[in-house]
C-alpha cells in the first residue's frame, strides 16, 4: 500500500508541474500577441494623425512658382507674329543716315473694300449686235408685248365696222400682233446695234444712285433723252434711240394699209414708242437691272 501511494503522488506532483509549465507558456505567448496587437493599433493611428495633420498643410502650401518661357520659345512666338510692312525710300548712298526714311504699314489695318467690276465699260460693235438679238428673240417680253399690243390696237381699230365673229378678231389681233412685233424688231436693230455703233453710245439702260423716289422717277423718264457716250463715259443726247424708233416707225407704216400711211401716223407711232421706252425705264430704275 505504501508502494502504490508513493507512486499515486509522484505521479500527480509530475502532472501538476506539467501543468504549471504549460500554463506558464502560454501565458507569454497571449501577452506578446497582445503586445504585438496594440502596436500595430498605435502605429496605425499615428499614421492617420499624420495624414490628418498633412493634409492643411498641403492645401495651405503655396503654388510653385511658374516657370518663365525661355529665349528659344520667345524668339520663335516673336518671329510667328504678322509683321508690318516695310519701305524705304532713299538712295544707296543714304543707307545708315537721317535722310533714309523707313515706312511701316500696321498689318492689322482693314484694306478698303474693291470697288465692283465696272458694268458700264463700252460695248464692242459684236456685243452690240448680240445685245440687240437677245432682246429681239432670246427673251418673253417681245412676244408678250407684241400679242398685248395686237390685241388692243384690234380692239380700237374702226376700219369698216369688223369685228363680226370671235374668229375674225382673233385673226385681226394676230396681223396686229405681227406688225408690232416686225416694229419692235426693226427699232432694236437701229437703237441697239445700228445708231448706237455709228454713234458710239450705250444701248443699254444704267439705274441711278438717287435715293428718293422723285429722283429715281425723274432720272428714268429723262434717260429716253440721255445716254451714255461710248467714248468719255459723259452723257450724251439719246441720238441713237430717238432716230432709230423714228426710223423704224417710218419702215413700219410701207405694209399697213394705205390710207393709215400718212406723217401723222408715223410721229404718233414714234410718240408711242418713247412713251412705252419711258415706262420700261421705270420698271427696269425700281425693279430690275440694265
Amino acid at each position: 500500500m505504501a508502494r502504490i501511494f508513493h507512486r499515486t503522488t509522484a505521479r500527480m506532483t509530475f502532472t501538476i508541474l506539467l501543468l504549471a509549465s504549460l500554463f506558464a507558456l502560454t501565458t507569454q505567448r497571449a501577452v506578446a500577441f497582445d503586445g504585438a496587437d496594440n502596436k500595430n493599433k498605435e502605429a496605425t493611428q499615428t499614421a492617420r494623425t499624420a495624414e490628418t495633420m498633412a493634409t492643411p498643410a498641403a492645401a495651405s502650401a503655396p503654388a510653385p512658382p511658374t516657370v518663365a518661357p525661355g529665349i528659344v520659345a520667345v524668339a520663335f512666338s516673336e518671329a510667328m507674329k504678322p509683321q508690318p510692312d516695310v519701305k524705304i525710300k532713299g538712295t544707296l548712298a543714304q543707307v545708315g543716315t537721317s535722310k533714309m526714311v523707313v515706312t511701316r504699314t500696321p498689318a492689322n489695318i482693314p484694306l478698303p473694300p474693291r470697288a465692283p467690276a465696272v458694268s458700264t465699260a463700252p460695248m464692242t460693235a459684236g456685243e452690240k449686235f448680240q445685245y440687240f438679238a437677245k432682246k429681239s428673240f432670246f427673251t418673253p417680253s417681245p412676244y408678250a408685248l407684241s400679242i398685248f399690243g395686237g390685241i388692243v390696237g384690234e380692239a380700237t381699230d374702226k376700219d369698216h365696222g369688223r369685228h363680226m365673229t370671235a374668229g375674225d378678231y382673233l385673226a385681226d389681233s394676230m396681223t396686229h400682233a405681227a406688225r408690232s412685233f416686225t416694229f419692235r424688231v426693226a427699232s432694236n436693230f437701229f437703237e441697239k446695234f445700228a445708231y448706237a455703233t455709228i454713234f458710239r453710245q450705250d444701248p443699254r439702260y444704267h439705274r441711278s444712285d438717287k435715293k428718293s423716289v422723285g429722283g429715281k422717277a425723274i432720272y428714268a423718264v429723262t434717260r429716253v433723252f440721255v445716254t451714255q457716250g461710248d467714248r468719255c463715259g459723259c452723257d450724251q443726247f439719246n441720238a441713237s434711240f430717238l432716230m432709230g424708233g423714228l426710223t423704224a416707225s417710218a419702215l413700219s407704216h410701207t405694209w399697213i394699209r394705205e390710207e393709215d400711211r400718212t406723217t401723222s401716223k408715223i410721229f404718233t407711232s414714234w410718240a408711242s414708242h418713247i412713251a412705252v421706252r419711258a415706262f420700261t425705264n421705270l420698271l427696269n430704275e425700281f425693279i430690275g437691272g440694265q
